[in-house]
Order: C-alpha cells, then structure tokens, then sequence
C-alpha cells in the first residue's frame, strides 16, 4: 500500500492487489494516508483444499482489472517521473 500510495501522489498510475482476507485493513491503511480512492484489486485466497492452479486462475482473472487501474498517465511530469523510475 505506501508503494502505491507513493507512486500514486508522483503522478503514477499504481494498483493494491490483495487477498480477501485483507481488504478491510488495506482500505483502513488507504484512508490513513489521505488515499481512500487508490484502486484495490482483491483475489480470493487459496481456501482448504484447493490446488495452486484454482488460485492461478483467480490471478488471472483479476489482471485485467489491474491492467484497467494502471492505464498509462497522460501529463508530461508524470510520464518523466515513469522514464527517471525505469532509469534507477
């Protein structure tokens, strides 16, 4: 989340993946920092009984929601921010 968070107020599109079972402390953390808004992606956590590839599959589905949240930024500061960041 403060990656995100970080990333976000530089002008950089950022998503929060998480499992269900953290949804409520990942939105209490986004609301800490004045983020309530940032995008959060949940995947369902692995349950008893389940194979990898079940939960290969929900990651799966849950990519093009992350691709949605993280279209490339517009503004020209932003994508300098994008180029110093691949740069380091």
């Amino acid at each position: 989340m403060l990656d995100a968070a970080k990333l976000r107020k530089r002008g950089i599109s950022s998503v929060v993946v998480a499992f269900d079972t953290f949804v409520t402390a990942a939105r209490d953390q986004a609301r800490a920092m004045s983020m309530p808004d940032i995008p959060l992606v949940v995947i369902p956590h692995l349950r008893a009984g389940e194979q990898a590839a079940d939960f290969h599959s929900r990651a799966e589905a849950a990519l093009a929601e992350v691709k949605t949240a993280l279209a490339l930024p517009t503004s020209e500061p932003a994508r300098e921010t994008l180029r110093a960041v691949a740069r380091a």
